[in-house]
């Protein structure tokens, strides 16, 4: 442990001398993030949500700008009378949709963001286009494995939807995750939600839920108002109702692994009960936020002691946590999380 502690802080310094590199090293996380992002979506969503077996009609609606798109080909499809690939739709919807967004986050986050959110969703559409060919495959020899001993085809469908769902939310969610690490985003409403949790300070996930819970919710409106003017009610109520709720659970588990991974905008409460007063000036040296000092006694000893109460981001806590042990190792330290903090707090900016 104290190797990796010796190594990170020769690295740091070495950085700290050499802005030019590690301009270029934070750069180059962000296009690792983006691909390695971009790499999970595409494979989540082929190999698990657009992929299905013949005579399939059940469809998990993600969410996003891909679920708005799902929505858009699914109207198309009922209303108008031109043969059209709700596949090729959803990819045009997809593209179109995005464009208004990434030039959001130019001008309303910053222009890092915005050319690394482009390097993500290219790479998606990109990787997309490859595991195409090769998702319907992996569903197929996943349902005539020996192992999946179905009966018949239809009970392996069956149970094969909310293993869907499990594996898409999990791809989805970790796609997400990752891109946020690297200060960047998969595109569509990924974009807003990150924009509205940095102005809020907050977490993210729960904005996802906003926003896609509208659109999941849409999508079996649009099924179960055209199974009424068709006369097919009874028969596709039941899919509308299943997609509805199996969608429901892949955005639940898509947000939840999202705020479990993206700490930029969770905020801890750091309280040091000390005998060093100059730890406070240490912590403010070290990081970018206010501190509060008071005075206290100790109940037992009767000794005075100072209490000094910190606010930071959640992915800072440990360097936090390590600072003041440096300077004052017999330091009393508690860590609350909170659910929201009002007024001025620093959060890095992302350019």
């Amino acid at each position: 442990m104290r190797k990796i502690e010796h190594f990170k802080k020769k690295y740091n310094d070495f950085m700290y001398d050499h802005i030019h590199l590690k301009r270029f090293m934070h750069e180059a996380n962000g296009v690792m993030c983006g691909t390695i992002s971009a790499l999970l979506y595409a494979f989540g969503f082929a190999c698990f949500i657009s992929a299905f077996l013949e005579g399939d009609n059940f469809t998990i609606v993600t969410g996003g700008v891909s679920g708005l798109a799902q929505n858009v080909a699914l109207f198309l499809q009922f209303t108008t009378k031109i043969k059209l690939n709700p596949g090729q739709i959803q990819a045009i919807g997809y593209t179109l949709l995005n464009i208004p967004l990434l030039i959001f986050a130019f001008f309303k986050i910053g222009k890092r963001f915005s050319i690394q959110t482009a390097i993500n969703v290219i790479l998606s559409s990109l990787f997309l286009w490859l595991f195409n060919q090769y998702g319907q495959d992996i569903i197929r020899s996943v349902v005539e494995s020996p192992v999946m001993s179905y009966p018949t085809i239809d009970t392996a469908r069956s149970s094969l939807i909310i293993v869907r769902a499990l594996f898409a939310a999990i791809c989805t969610g970790f796609s997400s995750a990752i891109a946020f690490k690297g200060d960047t985003s998969c595109g569509g409403i990924d974009i807003v939600t990150y924009y509205v949790s940095m102005r809020k300070s907050t977490s993210v996930g729960k904005y996802s839920i906003i926003f896609n819970s509208f659109i999941v919710g849409l999508y079996s409106v649009i099924i179960i108002v055209h199974s009424f003017t068709m006369g097919t009610f009874g028969s596709e109520f039941g899919t509308a109702i299943l997609s509805l709720m199996v969608s429901s659970v892949y955005q639940f588990i898509t947000s939840l692994i999202v705020d479990m991974i993206h700490l930029r905008n969770k905020k801890i409460q750091i309280e040091f009960i000390t005998k060093n007063p100059a730890l406070g000036q240490v912590l403010i040296s070290n990081f970018p936020h206010g501190a509060t000092m008071s005075q206290a006694a100790g109940v037992y000893s009767n000794e005075s002691k100072i209490v000094i109460r910190m606010v930071v981001s959640s992915f800072e806590t440990q360097k936090v946590v390590a600072v003041a042990k440096r300077a004052d190792p017999h330091v009393f330290i508690t860590v609350t999380s909170l659910v929201q903090v009002y007024g001025n707090f620093f959060i890095r900016p992302v350019n």
